[in-house]
């Protein structure tokens, strides 16, 4: 009877995982409530798991900047800053607009980001100030970063984002020009004219990849004509474009993906079009606008917008396989709705991600009141990528989520496990099964060579 309860348990849980569902463990019944701590972030994902939010507290003329560190599990970090909350709030008075940039995480550890107070009385002229942030990773104050660069200027003039560079210097960007920093902070006055590089078109956004530097790009005045430029560094002339009209530009790893005009459009590290997507690189989906684009680790894409429907907001996902095709066994079809009543007081567009542990989170501000709710999604298996599909891999894994033992239907000679890193937290495996309970949960890839000399790739999931 024992036996039966455990292999009905495995199958019961089968259906679950490979069905995408919100998950009733996390939280109250599936949500975590964020309560007074704010309602807008932007997250950025630690290399252990937890969460970073970044972004601001505006309510009843009482404005500050915080950031939250959150666990796993949606709870504050108590270990971080002051029960996982740290807060800058410089101006009370409530003409004064403050918050945090996204958090960029050093190899070391270290939380880089920007602090941005907007001032605008209706009266005087409406000014900007930012000034640079480090924190250690235990959310105290960085007393390396000696010299932070502070400015204040119109919102125009103003650094929109940053990205962290191999050098270990800071790349910052405004509407049309570059400016690079020192690791403690200062203004690299090297680059450019005085630490500024000025360029002759507006710049969306800015993306780093080993070292290269892409520009979401469009001409001055003219929004909807947009390219994204590739540099061989921050320092260089541009070396490669694609010009997709308009849309948006989303990164994952060193390929960029295009959306706009009901196609989506994948390319690569060299901004050409990767014909081993779709075709020649393009697909069309029904969607007019989506307002997010999501990376599995396994290279499928998830798309994400929404609907008003009656008393619900239906939020919808498009899973695309990594070859371009509709994933069918997501949802019905390849579609998933999330309908969410609108009594919840939720905002109707959700904030989403991929985490490290292989499931999406769903990010929702409170409509009135400075409070987010969480909601994960267990997310069904992704098929193959088209590398591993074209490798005849024969060895497969017998039970893929796995709990403590890993469990192959061949021998192996001398693998290795790879988290998504690409660091490796096991090596020189042989046989067909052994323990990986040391290992957290997360995705990970495991990597051999097979007699003819073909790697064999096996992605799992360990719970």
């Amino acid at each position: 009877m024992k036996k039966l309860l455990l292999s009905f348990t495995a199958l019961f849980y089968s259906f679950c995982h490979y069905a995408q569902s919100v998950d009733l463990s996390f939280g109250n019944n599936g949500t975590v409530s964020q309560l007074n701590n704010g309602s807008y972030f932007t997250p950025t994902l630690l290399p252990d798991g937890k969460i970073i939010l970044s972004g601001n507290y505006d309510e009843n003329g009482v404005s500050r900047a915080v950031l939250l560190k959150i666990n796993m599990d949606g709870s504050l970090d108590q270990t971080f800053a002051a029960g996982g909350v740290f807060i800058v709030d410089q101006y009370p008075n409530y003409e004064y607009y403050e918050a945090f940039s996204k958090v960029e995480v050093q190899s070391d550890g270290k939380l880089f980001f920007a602090h941005g107070v907007e001032f605008d009385d209706g009266i005087s002229p409406e000014t900007f100030t930012v000034k640079l942030m480090r924190l250690n990773a235990n959310g105290t104050s960085d007393a390396t970063f000696t010299s932070p660069w502070t400015a204040v200027t119109d919102y125009d003039d103003a650094i929109y984002s940053f990205q962290l560079l191999p050098s270990g210097k800071y790349l910052g960007n405004g509407e049309n020009f570059l400016m690079r920093f020192n690791a403690n902070g200062s203004l690299d006055t090297t680059y450019g004219v005085n630490g500024k590089r000025t360029v002759s078109f507006g710049i969306v956004e800015m993306f780093e990849s080993a070292g290269n530097i892409y520009l979401d790009t469009y001409p001055l005045n003219d929004y909807n004509n947009r390219s994204l430029y590739k540099l061989q560094d921050e320092t260089a002339g541009i070396t490669a474009s694609y010009n997709y009209g308009p849309g948006t530009v989303y990164q994952n790893n060193s390929n960029f993906y295009t959306f706009g005009n009901f196609e989506v459009t994948k390319l690569s590290s060299n901004v050409a079009l990767d014909n081993s997507f779709g075709t020649n690189g393009k697909i069309t989906i029904a969607q007019q606008y989506i307002s997010d684009m999501l990376f599995q680790a396994g290279g499928s894409i998830i798309l994400y917008d929404n609907l008003a429907s009656g008393s619900n907001t239906n939020h919808r996902f498009i899973r695309i396989n990594s070859n371009g095709t509709l994933s069918t066994g997501f949802g019905q079809g390849g579609t998933w709705i999330l309908p969410i009543a609108s009594s919840l007081n939720y905002s109707s567009n959700a904030d989403n991600f991929i985490h490290s542990n292989g499931s999406m989170y769903m990010m929702f501000a409170e409509n009135s009141g400075e409070s987010f709710y969480m909601k994960r999604i267990l997310l069904p298996n992704e098929t193959l990528s088209v590398i591993d599909a074209n490798i005849d891999q024969k060895i497969k894994i017998v039970e893929n989520p796995v709990r403590n033992t890993l469990k192959l239907t061949g021998d192996l000679k001398n693998a290795g496990i790879y988290d998504l890193s690409g660091k490796v937290v096991m090596k020189n495996l042989k046989g067909r099964q052994f323990s990986v309970d040391v290992l957290p949960s997360g995705i990970y890839q495991l990597t051999d060579q097979n007699g003819k000399g073909e790697i064999i790739k096996l992605k799992f999931i360990k719970k």
